[in-house]
């Protein structure tokens, strides 16, 4: 949104002791006040990525089947297809870039050596830290705003050490970056 103001003639008078002193001015000013977005949110319920039962065997030599998931994030006061300057990161028990850890760790039912591989639908490494946050796609305009979605891929992958067969359950969250 643009909302521009001008002036274009003023008149100022000044009145000390006895003497009046007025002064005459044309010119023009401007002021802009350019609103990039109202702002933006998530849509829908929490994503739960069903990562099924997995080999020991297909874990350790990377064959493990890739289970896509997405998320969208409604951002309203933009133009249709803009490029949003919001862009998304993870937190969660994290080894690095990529890689999550399993809840429960070291306790009873429990695999380990194993850990969940995260990355975008590009292939980049899910980013654990705001400094390596990625950008959103646009993905289609409704009637409360545009829509940007977010598509990634989870496996499970080996962590190092023995993999030991159990649950493979965790939990990550994304926090949408406006700076």
């Amino acid at each position: 949104m643009k909302q521009v103001s001008k002036v274009s003639a003023f008149t100022i008078d000044w009145k000390v002791g006895g003497a009046t002193l007025q002064v005459k001015g044309q010119g023009t000013t401007e002021l802009v006040n350019d609103v990039y977005f109202s702002g933006c949110e998530s849509v829908g319920a929490a994503v739960n990525v069903q990562m099924g039962k997995q080999t020991i065997q297909h874990i350790k030599n990377g064959s493990a089947r890739e289970v896509p998931f997405n998320f969208d994030v409604r951002c309203s006061g933009l133009k249709s297809g803009a490029k949003v300057p919001v862009k998304v990161y993870f937190e969660g028990a994290s080894q690095g870039d990529g890689m999550l850890k399993l809840s429960n760790l070291g306790q009873a039912g429990v695999a380990s050596g194993v850990g969940i591989s995260l990355v975008n639908d590009k292939g980049a490494k899910l980013p654990f830290d705001i400094a390596r946050s990625i950008g959103l796609d646009w993905n289609r305009d409704a009637a409360e705003g545009s829509i940007y979605r977010f598509s990634g891929k989870a496996k499970y992958a080996p962590t190092g050490g023995e993999i030991t067969p159990g649950k493979g359950d965790a939990t990550m969250s994304f926090v949408i970056n406006y700076n």
